[in-house]
C-alpha cells in the first residue's frame, strides 16, 4: 500500500496515511488528532457494493488524561463534530468509505476551550494510489 501522510510536522511515507506526533509529557492533558486514507479490497459491512475496492478517510480526535468542554473536531471544507465535554479516553471521528480506489486527502484540525499542547491539532493525510475495481457482475 503506498499512502504519505503529514501532520504536525510528522511524515510517514509508506503505509496506512496516517502520522503521530511524539507524546506530552505523562499525565498532561492532551487533545490528540489523528487521521489516515486507505484502500481496501474486499465487501464492506454497510455498504451497497461487495468484492471491490474502497477508500476510507478519516480523522479522530481523543482526550488524553482530562476532560475538555466545547471540542470541535473540522474536516476543512468538509464535515464537523462538536461534543461539549470529551472526557479521556473519549473520542470524535469523521470517517467516510467511498467505492473505489483513487487519489484523495483528508485535513482538519480540533479545538477546544483547554489550553494545551496544538503541536497534533491539526494534520493532513492522503493517499495518491489509484486501483481500477473488477468488472462488475450486472454492468
Amino acid at each position: 500500500m503506498t499512502a504519505i501522510g503529514l501532520g504536525a510536522g510528522a511524515f510517514v511515507g509508506v503505509g496506512p496515511a496516517q502520522a503521530d506526533t511524539p507524546a506530552p509529557a505523562a499525565g498532561a492533558p492532551n487533545l490528540h488528532l489523528e487521521g489516515g486514507v486507505f484502500c481496501t479490497f474486499g465487501i464492506q459491512p454497510g455498504k451497497p457494493w461487495g468484492e471491490s475496492w474502497s477508500m476510507t478517510r478519516y480523522m479522530k480526535v481523543t482526550a488524553q488524561n482530562g476532560t475538555f468542554r466545547n471540542v470541535t473536531l473540522q474536516e476543512l471544507g468538509g464535515q464537523n463534530q462538536f461534543k461539549k465535554d470529551l472526557k479521556a479516553g473519549e473520542s470524535l471521528e469523521i470517517k467516510t468509505v467511498w467505492f473505489g480506489c483513487f487519489p484523495s486527502s483528508i485535513s482538519g484540525y480540533t479545538i477546544s476551550d483547554y489550553g494545551e499542547n496544538l503541536l497534533d491539532n491539526a494534520g493532513f493525510w492522503w493517499n495518491v494510489r489509484q486501483i481500477q475495481n473488477p468488472r462488475l457482475l450486472n454492468g
